[in-house]
């Protein structure tokens, strides 16, 4: 018998056993899709607030919500409670509104505004398993950065957070996308093409600070934000694009002494100056890097009202407003 043909007999003792199962709330539907929490504290509070242990990033939703209450006997806690906090659209248990605390059972719908939450024991295999499910949501595999969902999801928190506590603050977008990528990938290989994604993806990473505040938007399309003043956003955009045009990209796969040097486009909008609402903001920020395409590329457009209408892009437009880039390109 060769080794194809063998089967190799698994000893049942090296199989990893847990037979301990805690409670946890598993997000099934809202910005939050698939996050876990453990509820290891005697009350746990759901809400859009940013003091909430479960933020709700849901305009229905109130910020302090709901809780979950642990009752414990001798160190044992065997029970677990649902409580509506008051809140303005109210809590629902299985399809039925909480007006007291109810008990939790095993695979629990708990509703609160456009979220859907389930009740479960799960062992620690489990819950691992459920974290790395919502990891895998949140982070783009190639780069690191975070998903386009997340990333937009978490500046609309930030925006509807700025803008309900009248804080004097600004928040920028930044969109960005690989100057002719689609030469990279015919002339060096779609493998050249992903390290390039990739690596790209560390330079914005290491420039704006955290892989926390930028997402690969989609193909060579990157989003970020910046939170402070718009000159502040343009010094990272621009930090950006100097860097990813000076920095050698690998040419080959196999001749590592082959670079290359390619160049970014960026497009920047300010909350709340160009917009008051994140959607607008992304939105904004993307007329402007159309216009920074239109205009030669390698350079860094910042929103102009005058200039990036949906009905004014045309190559013939005078874009040399507020345009941050190399002088003999422009």
């Amino acid at each position: 018998m060769n080794d194809a043909e063998r089967t190799i007999k698994l000893d049942l003792r090296e199989v990893p056993q847990s037979n301990t199962k805690r409670p946890v709330l598993v997000v099934l539907q809202g910005n939050s899709l698939g996050q876990t929490i453990k509820l290891e504290k005697d009350r746990t509070t759901l809400g859009r607030g940013s003091q909430a242990d479960l933020v709700l990033r849901d305009e229905i939703a109130s910020r302090q919500h709901a809780e979950i209450i642990r009752l414990c006997l001798e160190g044992n806690c065997l029970e677990y409670y649902v409580n509506d906090l008051d809140s303005t659209n109210g809590t629902f248990l299985n399809g039925a509104k909480v007006t007291s605390q109810q008990l939790l059972q095993d695979g629990d719908k708990i509703k609160i505004g456009d979220h859907l939450m389930k009740y479960a024991m799960l062992d620690e295999f489990e819950a691992e398993f459920q974290e790395k499910l919502h990891q895998m949501t949140q982070r783009d595999e190639l780069t690191g950065l975070r998903s386009r969902r997340s990333l937009f999801a978490e500046l609309d928190r930030k925006i509807t957070d700025v803008a309900r506590s009248a804080e004097p603050l600004q928040i920028s977008a930044l969109m960005m996308d690989i100057d002719f990528f689609k030469r990279v990938n015919d002339g060096r290989g779609h493998l050249v093409g992903s390290h390039t994604i990739r690596d790209v993806g560390y330079i914005i990473r290491d420039v704006v600070g955290s892989a926390d505040r930028a997402a690969r938007y989609g193909g060579e399309e990157y989003m970020a934000y910046v939170v402070g003043s718009r000159a502040r956003a343009l010094e990272i955009a621009e930090g950006i694009r100097k860097t990813v045009e000076a920095h050698p990209f690998p040419a080959s796969t196999s001749d590592l002494t082959q670079t290359m040097h390619i160049t970014i486009s960026l497009g920047v909008a300010t909350f709340p100056g160009d917009g008051k609402a994140a959607l607008e903001i992304v939105q904004k920020a993307d007329q402007s890097l159309f216009r920074a395409k239109l205009s030669g590329r390698n350079r860094t457009c910042v929103f102009d009202p005058e200039i990036d209408r949906p009905d004014s892009f045309h190559p013939t437009v005078d874009a040399s407003a507020i345009i941050y880039g190399p002088a003999d390109a422009q």
